[in-house]
């Protein structure tokens, strides 16, 4: 049975009433895990519980604490490889993966821009889903968020407004605010505007490109060589 969107909720269901309900859960979790690298542990809910009536946009609190924990916005794992570092072949062999050299990171663990603390959460949570105990968990697949899987934030359809709207609004305010910048007069919305200008950066090769190319010209000279010596 669905309910309208619009449809208020219970009169019973106050603030104090889910904090409430919401403390007594964190107090009940407890869920015993057991695995030969780790031994026996048993996981509850830290002192760290804060509950708070808020009023405002749920997204702006969200990112803010996106922001402060530091945490990514993108897989670790290395696709073309799935995160195992390496393919297995028809016959079943492991082929490493020379990408990204068998670690099965998209990018390594020591070079991400985040916080000490942070980075070791990551590296817990890689370390943890390649274990066979916790292959369901998929903590490797989702350590870019500490383990916890899912979207990051969700919203009702009828609440506030969509992410398409502000992207559109983002669209606009940049476009005028580089017409103005240029002091382009006003144009017609069914016209598109383009903003650019060009910089002379230099003719010839680079340093890296005049090596290639180096090498490029040094093979050809020695195929021209054996093809001439062969006709003699």
């Amino acid at each position: 049975m669905s309910t309208p969107r619009e449809s208020p909720h219970p009169p019973s269901a106050t603030a104090a009433v889910l904090t409430d309900a919401i403390r007594a859960a964190a107090l009940r979790v407890r869920v015993a895990v057991a695995s030969d690298a780790i031994g026996e542990r048993e996981l509850t809910w830290g002192t760290q519980l804060d509950v708070r009536e808020i009023a405002a946009y749920v997204a702006k609190y969200a990112t803010k604490s996106a922001d402060a924990s530091g945490t990514l916005d993108h897989s670790l794992f290395y696709r073309p490889c799935q995160g195992r570092g390496a393919t297995l072949l028809p016959h079943g062999t492991p082929l490493p993966c020379t990408a990204c050299y068998g670690t099965g990171q998209a990018r390594p663990l020591p070079r991400l821009a985040v916080a000490r603390h942070v980075r070791q959460m990551i590296r817990t949570c890689w370390d943890l889903g390649r274990l066979p105990e916790f292959t369901g968990l998929k903590l490797w697949k989702w350590a870019h968020m500490l383990g916890f899987r899912g979207h990051f934030s969700t919203k009702s359809r009828r609440y506030s407004t969509t992410l398409g709207a502000l992207r559109e609004a983002r669209r606009s305010w940049r476009t005028e605010q580089a017409r103005t910048h240029a002091g382009l007069p006003e144009h017609d919305p069914e016209t598109t505007l383009v903003v650019g200008h060009w910089d002379y950066l230099g003719s010839g090769y680079s340093p890296g490109a005049a090596l290639l190319a180096a090498g490029v010209w040094h093979r050809k000279e020695l195929e021209r060589q054996f093809a001439a010596e062969e006709g003699c």
